[in-house]
Formats: structure tokens, C-alpha cells, sequence
């Protein structure tokens, strides 16, 4: 087939438009994130940037921006930096720091969580401040338990949730790891994911609350991104020192042997090759639980348990504990 040189010169001329776009992409850092509908079960990339708490405010205000241009550009859906990471001089909401990782947030249309030292009024809290993918103040959680020394107001707002586009999650601080309510009321609230940003690493108590509440605990001390099974996630990401992103499924459900036999039976007879038990009762845990996990894409196990009638593991604790406690009020048996 001829072809024409003016026909040669319309497809260069259009051609390099197209690779001039493609570069002003790349240079504004847009990156692929998750499509989460075509995905099997409900995804979500998180990235715990580990660079540490306090310093000089204009280095780590710069290394921060440097680690969310990273993670921006792994297609992360939700990013936290670390306990008061630039420093502790107090600013109010909005302020210099969260209107710096705000752009960066309404650049990759990501959620951040950008913890600082808080002016709030006439008094200074230690906050964590939750800005959504288009750059705006969607919260924050103030530390309930500070630690000594700190000098600062302590939180009379108690624990928070907030509702994302991917899932609900909620964010507690430091020393608040030791204080086992603050973690039952993240369960009571329904959450997916506790983010805690810190000054360390935290330890074996986060890997205990993960899988006793049934939720992720994302720690933004070490980076040891925590599974509902309370063990550690393997599959880590770590595009540069000091960051660690993950893929996490919110969409896989507990489910507890009790009452639900048969229709685990029947709804895992209809659905082969849709969805997975990941684990169930064994020699090397003896929980009575299944774990479901769904492997075709478009499926979600949580909207096929409703289906069937068969509760959550939370569901079922949270009913119990709400029935027998009104039971035992009336003084009636169960």
C-alpha cells in the first residue's frame, strides 16, 4: 500500500502530540492506580512511609514530599507518614505542612495522612490529619494518650472513623498502642484498616489487636504492614529506603463455625472457582473461623455471605455481645 507524504506528515504531526502527552504524564507523576472493579474482592494500595519522627522542619518536610511523589507514582490509593515527621512547632489546620502534602495528594489522587503538631485554639495536640485524593481536609484524630513529656493536650474527641472511597478506616498514635480500649473501639466503629503513625516500631501487640479485631494495622514506625490474620504481609513493595506499600483486600471475611455449617456448604458448592477458604480450624490454630477470600474478578465475598445468611465474625461477636448483655440486664437466661 502507497502512502502519501501528506497522509506520512498528519500521522508524525499526531504522533508526536500523542508522545508529548505522554511525557507531560509522566512529568506530572500520573500514575495507574488499582481498578478495583475488576479486581477480585475490594483492593486498596497503602504505603507507610518510615522517615522517622521530628528533625529539621524544612529537610523532613522535603524528604516527605519526595517519599509521596514515590508512592504517587506506584499508584498508591492512601499514603501516612509518621508521628509529627517535620518537627513539633506548632500550626493550625490547615496550615504550611498539610497545604504542602495536600498538592501532592490532589496531584496523584491520593489520600494522605499527615501527622503534626497542632495549634487548635489555646491549646497544642499531637494530630493526625486525614486529606482526601482532591487535596481537602477530610478529618483528623488528635492522640488520646500522649506520652509523658510531650507537653501537650491530650484528645477529648475520643476515637474516630472515617469513610474513604475504598473502605473505612481509622488512625490512632503511638502511645496509644498500650491502651487495648482505644483498639476495641476501632473494632466497635467497623473499620478496615487502623493506620498508626509512630515514633517506633510497635511490636507483637499490633500483630495481636490485627487479628483479635479482624482488621489491617498499617504502622508507620517500621513499616511492618499487619494481615487480618495478624501476621506480618510478605508481599511488601519497597521502591526506595524507608517506604513499604502493600495490596490489601478488605473484602476477606472471618466467619465462625458456629451456626453457619451448612450454608458455608451450599455457598461454597454454588460459587467453585469464585471464591476461597484461606484458612479454617486446624492443628496449627484451633479459632473456629473460616476465612474467605475471593479469586474471580468482579466477585465479593462479603456481599455473598449476606447473601447466605451467614453473619461475619464480627458481625456474630458484635450481635452476641449486644444480645446477651440485654439478656443479662433483664436478668433472663440464654
Amino acid at each position: 500500500m502507497k502512502i502519501s507524504r501528506a497522509f506520512l506528515a498528519g500521522f508524525l504531526v499526531v504522533a508526536s502530540a500523542c508522545l508529548a502527552w505522554a511525557a507531560d504524564v509522566r512529568a506530572a507523576g500520573a500514575a495507574a492506580q488499582l481498578e478495583r472493579d475488576k479486581l477480585p474482592g475490594r483492593q486498596v494500595k497503602v504505603a507507610a512511609i518510615c522517615i522517622g519522627f521530628g528533625g529539621e522542619y524544612d529537610l523532613k518536610l522535603k524528604q516527605a514530599i519526595e517519599h509521596l511523589h514515590t508512592a504517587g507514582q506506584n499508584g498508591v490509593d492512601i499514603a501516612c507518614l509518621p508521628e509529627e515527621f517535620a518537627g513539633t512547632k506548632a500550626e493550625p489546620i490547615p496550615g504550611p505542612t498539610t497545604e504542602a502534602v495536600a498538592e501532592l495528594a490532589k496531584q496523584y489522587n491520593m489520600y494522605v495522612i499527615c501527622p503534626i503538631r497542632e495549634q487548635g485554639g489555646d491549646k497544642q495536640y499531637n494530630t493526625a490529619v486525614l486529606i482526601d485524593r482532591k487535596g481537602q481536609v477530610a478529618g483528623y484524630y488528635r492522640k488520646i494518650f500522649v506520652f509523658w513529656g510531650e507537653g501537650l493536650h491530650c484528645s477529648t474527641e475520643g476515637v474516630k472513623a472515617f469513610d474513604t472511597d475504598f473502605g473505612r478506616i481509622s488512625i490512632l498514635t503511638c502511645f496509644d498502642l498500650n491502651f487495648s480500649e482505644l483498639w476495641q473501639q476501632c473494632d466497635n466503629l467497623d473499620v478496615d484498616i487502623v493506620f498508626w503513625p509512630s515514633a517506633y516500631g510497635g511490636g507483637s501487640p499490633l500483630n495481636a489487636y490485627a487479628i483479635l479485631y479482624h482488621y489491617y494495622i498499617v504502622p508507620v514506625g517500621a513499616g511492618n504492614i499487619i494481615d487480618i490474620t495478624g501476621k506480618t504481609v510478605k508481599d511488601i513493595e519497597k521502591p526506595c529506603p524507608k517506604q513499604f506499600i502493600a495490596t490489601l483486600d478488605l473484602d476477606r471475611a472471618f466467619a465462625h463455625h458456629d451456626f453457619n455449617r451448612e450454608k458455608v456448604k451450599k455457598m461454597l458448592d454454588e460459587h467453585k472457582g469464585e471464591i476461597i477458604v484461606e484458612r479454617n480450624l486446624s492443628d496449627e490454630d484451633l479459632a473456629p473461623w473460616w476465612l474467605f477470600k475471593a479469586v474471580k474478578p468482579g466477585v465479593r465475598v462479603r456481599e455473598l455471605l449476606k447473601q447466605y445468611g451467614i453473619e461475619t465474625l464480627r458481625q456474630y461477636q458484635h450481635r452476641s455481645r449486644q444480645q446477651i448483655n440485654e439478656a443479662r440486664r433483664q436478668g433472663k437466661k440464654i
